[in-house]
């Protein structure tokens, strides 16, 4: 299993516009339907909204990993968002999130999701790959970069 099969090229956006957390989640998820990757907006939002109600998603160092199993999704889904200015998660380090990871999963795929976020969590507590992907200038560059952390 690798991070980068379900981290399609058209579901990495970078230098998104956000005031908040609300807005960073729902814009990553209007765009994840643009590219056919949501089949229903309000109910993904919804759901992801429900997970986070049981406490922040947000890992420190500026990175948030939302996450949801639902209905919505066909396969497991990893969306990238890098936002330009960094908004509130309620981290425990108190840093604003500028690196957003959001999974979605079908509701049968429990033992997959489990293991693809604890992969994805790993990868990203290396300081050199959020480093690296905070500078990344294409969506080219944030695959490679995920190829080169899991080789």
């Amino acid at each position: 299993m690798r991070i980068i099969d379900y981290m399609r090229q058209n579901l990495i956006f970078l230098d998104v516009d956000a005031a908040d957390k609300g807005e960073a989640i729902t814009k990553t998820v209007e765009m994840m339907k643009r590219m056919g990757a949501v089949n229903h907006v309000q109910k993904f939002v919804d759901a992801v909204f429900e997970r986070e109600s049981l406490g922040s998603t947000a890992i420190g160092k500026g990175m948030a990993l939302p996450h949801a199993r639902t209905q919505q999704i066909d396969q497991i889904t990893i969306a990238m968002t890098r936002l330009k200015d960094g908004v509130d998660f309620s981290a425990a380090d108190g840093q604003n999130v500028k690196l957003l990871f959001l999974l979605g999963t079908p509701l049968k795929a429990v033992g997959e999701y489990l293991s693809v976020l604890a992969k994805l969590s790993r990868i990203l507590k290396e300081d050199t790959v959020r480093k690296k992907l905070l500078k990344a200038k294409t969506v080219v560059d944030v695959r490679h970069i995920f190829e080169e952390a899991e080789s």
